[in-house]
């Protein structure tokens, strides 16, 4: 929808298993036509792997033998590593990939659930491979632009260590709360009808599902096992604190950090 905003020529063929939900996503103009096989890639320029992440490794390891030479092949998956990774050692050398991630999503899937503006302002990282040829990315790069995103060009590495914190430990963190605050509603205390707006703010990622999240857990276990240890030994200094009345310090960083990430998302001046 994003691309369509940016330049109605553009023709998508959207590729799935399912006719019905395909369908779908065409009469909301998502896509203009559909396949429900991996021969409706054979004849395009760009193609890109939104899937979960263990879905995206396994077509990586079927896709080569039916894209032509000179295709694009980028995704939107929520670790690098192990996609990098299998990409280099599956796709043919005249196939180029770049991987991608936008730093964007809702709680709520499905292509009901789509909005074209989705991506305006938001972080887009691109992880080109070793075989990355500039202009590939520089195309990548602007398309990314066209469809509103702000793009950063890092390491597989690199994009993995900093999710880690950005991301997957904020989803564990929403989900473990939620879990144990359904354990306090069952127990008599009445959390749901008792919880103001920075409650349900701090749970809005408990929505999201399990079968979106097991690949990308799988996938970045060290880097989130390191950041759950420092985040652990975190609350214990915490669970200190409340007794010596020591954590005006941990306020005022938390305060300063949130400002910046306020500010972050001011528009310039030029706009």
């Amino acid at each position: 929808m994003a691309l369509k905003r940016c330049d109605a020529r553009v023709n998508i063929r959207g590729i799935g298993r399912d006719a019905a939900r395909l369908e779908r996503a065409r009469q909301l103009g998502a896509i203009d036509e559909y396949r429900t096989d991996l021969n409706g890639v054979s004849d395009v320029d760009l193609v890109v792997l939104a899937t979960p992440v263990e879905h995206i490794l396994e077509t990586l390891e079927t896709i080569g033998q039916h894209l032509s030479e000179g295709t694009l092949v980028t995704d939107v998956g929520s670790t690098k590593r192990k996609i990098g990774s299998k990409a280099e050692d599956c796709l043919p050398a005249a196939i180029e990939f770049i991987g991608g991630h936008p730093i964007a999503g809702r709680e709520r899937g499905g292509v009901e659930n789509s909005v074209p503006d989705l991506f305006e302002r938001a972080p887009y990282v691109l992880c080109p491979g070793s075989r990355k040829r500039s202009r590939s990315l520089e195309k990548l790069v602007q398309t990314v632009k066209a469809i509103g995103a702000e793009p950063a060009v890092i390491s597989v590495e690199e994009h993995d260590r900093i999710l880690a914190w950005s991301s997957h430990l904020p989803q564990i963190l929403s989900t473990v709360l939620a879990s144990l605050g359904l354990e306090q509603e069952t127990r008599g205390y009445p959390l749901v009808r008792l919880s103001g707006t920075g409650f349900r703010d701090v749970l809005r990622l408990a929505g999201s599902p399990y079968s979106v999240w097991e690949g990308i857990l799988e996938s970045n276990a060290d880097n989130i096992e390191h950041a759950l240890g420092e985040f652990i030994e975190h609350l214990e200094r915490v669970r200190t604190g409340l007794k010596q009345e020591s954590l005006s310090a941990d306020f005022g960083r938390a305060v300063e950090f949130y400002g910046r990430l306020r500010d972050s998302k001011k528009p310039s001046s030029g706009e």
